[in-house]
Formats: C-alpha cells, sequence, structure tokens
C-alpha cells in the first residue's frame, strides 16, 4: 500500500525512468529521511518489485531531469558517502536472509550517483496502516498470529548475527494472503558472534515507545535480541490498544505488580497475552527473553514447527482491497490481482452456508479435492529426495516467466527465479495443465512446505497453510480453505480433512 501523503515529489525518480536498463519506475511508494521507495517493473520479464533509492533529505538533490543526485553541501559529503555505505550493508544483510516473514532483496547496483537495491514488492499494509484505517486494535487472537510470524523472522535475523533494532507497527507488513512480513533494516546492526557487541558504531537510531532503554543510551555492548523483544512487546501492545507504547521510565514509574497503569489493556486480551508483553517490556534487559526459542518454549511451541503453527492461521489477516466500513470481526478474503510473476488472484462469489449439514459436505468436497494433490506432493517429496532441498544449495541466478516444467504434481508452467541449473529456486509459481496454481517457494527445484497456496480451478477452492511429511506421505497439517462462496475454515487438518478448527461464513462469523 502506498502512502502518497509523504511523497516528496522533488526528490522521486520521474516515472518510466529506467534504472540498471532493466527496471522501469512505475509509481511511488514512499520517501523519507534516507531513502524513496518506488514500485518498478522488471521490463524484460514483466515482473513488478519494489526500489529501495538512497536519498538523504536535505542532503541531496536532483538535477534538471529528476535523475541525477548530487551533494548540495560540500561539508556532507563525507556523511553521504557513509550512509551510502550503510545503505549497501543493509541490502546484503537482507540478501543473506531467507525466511517467509522477511522482504527478500534481490539485486544492487548504483547508478546516478546514490545506489538502489530490489526486492519484493508486497502487496498489502503495514500494521500502522491498517490501525489508521480501521480504528480498531487487533484482537488478541490475530496479535497472537503476528507474534508468532514475526518471532520467525526474528529467528532468521538473529540466527545471521543480525539486530533489526526498528521493530514497529509501521515494519510489519501484511500482504494480500495474511502473512507477514518484517521489512525496513535501515537501522539493523551486525553483531559480534564472540564478543556480542556491535561490530559497527555508526549512529545508533530508535523510534520512542518502541526502543528500551539500552538503546535509547546508545550502549552498543549492551544491544541484543533481548533489544528486538522490548520493541516487539510494544509492539504487540500497540496493536492491541491502538495507544502508543509508554517510555521505559513510565513503566518504571509504574510501581503496580502488573504494570496496569503504564501499560493498560483492554479486558479482551487474555492473561498469557499480558504476560507475554510484561515479559519482553521488562525494561531490565536481564529480566527480558534472550532468545526466540526461550519464547517459543513458553508459548509451547516447537521451533522447528513455528513456521507450520502460524501457517495455519495467517490468512485471517487478509487485507481488505477496499475501504469500506470496519468491523468487529476479520471479514473474509477478498482477493485482487498479485504482482507478478507469483500470483494472479481471483474473485470469489459470496453466498452464505452455515448449516451442520453444509460443514458435513464441505469436510467430504476437501477430502475429495485433496486426494489427489496430497498423494502427488507424496510421491514429489520421495521423487526429490524431500522438501528440504540438496545439501549444496545453488544460488539464484535468473527470473522465468511461463517456463514448461514438470515435476511430480505434474506439468505445467512455472515463473519465478532459477538457480543456474534451471530449476525452480524462490518464490514461484507453477500454472498446471488442467488450471490449478501452486505457489510456493523452492530450493533448486524442491518445493519447501512451511508455506503453499494450492487453487483450485474446477472448483474454485484455495488452500494456504502448510503441510505435514509422515513416513514419507505428505498431508496437510495446518492452514486455511477458502469456498468459492467465501466461506473458510482455519486450523489443524487430519487425515487430509477439517480437524481442530473454525469454520467461518463469509461474513468472518463462526459458524456454529
Amino acid at each position: 500500500m502506498s502512502d502518497q501523503s509523504n511523497i516528496i515529489m522533488e526528490s522521486m525518480l520521474r516515472v518510466g525512468t529506467v534504472l540498471h536498463g532493466t527496471y522501469r519506475i512505475d509509481s511511488y511508494l514512499s520517501s523519507g529521511g534516507f531513502g524513496n521507495t518506488y514500485v518498478a517493473t522488471h521490463i524484460n520479464f514483466n515482473e513488478k518489485y519494489a526500489i529501495k533509492e538512497f536519498f538523504m533529505k536535505g542532503v541531496n538533490e536532483r538535477d534538471g531531469n529528476n535523475t541525477a543526485v548530487s551533494v548540495s553541501n560540500n561539508e556532507k559529503v563525507t556523511e553521504f558517502n557513509e550512509q551510502l555505505e550503510k545503505f549497501k550493508k543493509e541490502a546484503r544483510r537482507l540478501r543473506k536472509l531467507n525466511n517467509s516473514h522477511i522482504v527478500r532483496v534481490y539485486d544492487l547496483f548504483e547508478e546516478n550517483g546514490t545506489a538502489y537495491y530490489v526486492m519484493d514488492y508486497i502487496s498489502g499494509e503495514n500494521l500502522k496502516e491498517r490501525l489508521k484505517r480501521t480504528g480498531q486494535p487487533l484482537t488478541d487472537d490475530q496479535a497472537n498470529q503476528v507474534l508468532i510470524q514475526v518471532l520467525d523472522a526474528l529467528n532468521e535475523v538473529h540466527s545471521n548475527g543480525i539486530w533489526h533494532l526498528d521493530l514497529k507497527p509501521a515494519n510489519v507488513m501484511i500482504n494480500n494472503d495474511g502473512i507477514v512480513k518484517l521489512i525496513d533494516f535501515g537501522a539493523s546492526k551486525q553483531f559480534n558472534n564472540k564478543t556480542g557487541g556491535a561490530l559497527s558504531t555508526s549512529s545508533v537510531t530508535y523510534t520512542n515507545g518502541f526502543a528500551p532503554i539500552e538503546q535509547m543510551e546508545k550502549s552498543y555492548e549492551k544491544l541484543g535480541p533481548w533489544t528486538d523483544f522490548y520493541a516487539l512487546g510494544a509492539t504487540l501492545y500497540n496493536v492491541l490498544t491502538n495507544q502508543r507504547p509508554p517510555m521505559p521510565s513510565d513503566i518504571n514509574d509504574d510501581h503496580t505488580p502488573d504494570k496496569h497503569l503504564s501499560l493498560p489493556l483492554p479486558s479482551s486480551v487474555s492473561n498469557k497475552t499480558r504476560d507475554m508483553i510484561l515479559w519482553l517490556m521488562k525494561t531490565n534487559r536481564k529480566e527480558r527473553p534472550a532468545s526466540v526459542k526461550e519464547i517459543m518454549d513458553s508459548l509451547k511451541i516447537n521451533q522447528s514447527g513455528a513456521k507450520n503453527h502460524h501457517t495455519g492461521e495467517t490468512t485471517i489477516l487478509q487485507t481488505p482491497v477496499t475501504n469500506s466500513t470496519p468491523s468487529a470481526s476479520w471479514s473474509a478474503p477478498v482477493a485482487q490481482p498479485e504482482p507478478q510473476p507469483y500470483r494472479e488472484e481471483e474473485q470469489y462469489d459470496s453466498e452464505n452456508s452455515s448449516s451442520e449439514t453444509t460443514k458435513k459436505t464441505k469436510k467430504a468436497i476437501i477430502v475429495a479435492a485433496f486426494v489427489g494433490l496430497l498423494l502427488a506432493l507424496g510421491g514429489y517429496y520421495m521423487y526429490n529426495g524431500g522438501f528440504s532441498g540438496s545439501t549444496e544449495e545453488k544460488e539464484t541466478v535468473d527470473s522465468v516467466q511461463n517456463q514448461l516444467v514438470t515435476i511430480a504434481l505434474g506439468e505445467g508452467h512455472y515463473s519465478g527465479p532459477i538457480d543456474e541449473a534451471g530449476k525452480p529456486n524462490g518464490k514461484g509459481t507453477v500454472v498446471f495443465n488442467n488450471g490449478d496454481k501452486c505457489e510456493a517457494s523452492f530450493i533448486n527445484g524442491v518445493i519447501k512446505v512451511d508455506t503453499i497456496t494450492y487453487r483450485f480451478n474446477d472448483n474454485g477452492d484455495v488452500f494456504v497453510g502448510s503441510i505435514k511429511i509422515d513416513n514419507d506421505v505428505a498431508a496437510l497439517y495446518e492452514g486455511k480453505l477458502t469456498k468459492k462462496d467465501g466461506s473458510y475454515f482455519v486450523g489443524s487438518f487430519k487425515d487430509s480433512s477439517p480437524d481442530k478448527g473454525t469454520w467461518y461464513d463469509k461474513k468472518g462469523n463462526p459458524v456454529k
């Protein structure tokens, strides 16, 4: 979603400008103190991306053609060069991260006197925008879905020796499939694996209310995963109350056992969530969790299965594509075209169906619809030697559009990134000869099963979720099955049939 209110037109490239001989600027997403972000199209493959440009407000200016970037004051040249290097480091750090909840970087280049990096275009909105649009906080369940997915992202970030250091609702995106994406690593830092300290002592930036004491005091040696966890707790508080989090000093001044004066929460918030926020927002960093695993253990979530856990629930966070009046509950998904090359959504007709008989009928339909898919996935798993990919991963070297492929799921046309051997390698889509579509992430031609989207051409059903492998047989694990009439099931599956979960009608109301 573009925030046109913050666009500084004189600092932006002109629409139609071609960068790197490859990317055509189509529209603007945002502009800020250190950069501009654009929507661009790869002119050879007609793929949509977001491109971030380094541009310092008050330091840089453009020539008369709105192209070349220069430094307006010679005294600022050193500062510009230092920040430019930091910008390129940000891109390289993101490039190292491979997680479905972190925006992916594909390219980095210098041009026009500055630098650019190319990343996923996320069609959706961030949590700050969502709160502003709806005027309503998230429910306890919705906030916990965000929590699980952000933790999965942070686990990848911290495992690569990086702290995000600017986690807040504005940097948590929800795409149109309801998947959480952590963005904006401009404040991130690399840390020393041996000493735990930051490798760089460049300025530490922060956002009031989301930064703990050690970050506000710029105590580099005290920064750690716990710094991001404080921001995560503040983010949870914000989305559950639609109120700005208090400063650490306000929390310290509150001597009530549950900090209800400084951290008041609605009565609808569970005690478990309250305790989590209090733990994450401890002003003493040593009293906060020290790792993602520690938090996962407290939630009784197996870390290796964390992705499977959240993928069964994420799509409740569907981003509406209209500006309709917000309701107290989340509406059923309303699909819209998604940026190529990854997916192309379908529109659904809405008809209400909520009887017990209809529920049983739905179960039967689901079982029948998924039998062929699951058998094929089981065969695919065995044929490719597993879903985790080869032991020697190859880098993504190119992208293709509608390349004919044959996999155990069938013959179809693949669009997305490929490795040097020409195999799918990254997030892409296969459109099968019968019209079915499978959207997933691949590693050297092997499908990853943490999150897939499968669209049935014959009946319009859509499954988004995870698959469980048991004795080399694939079966639905957790996810969301959406019917053409707009009703849907969210929960876990057993023997490929809905097991533990809830059916909802097209308005998002539970079906009893």
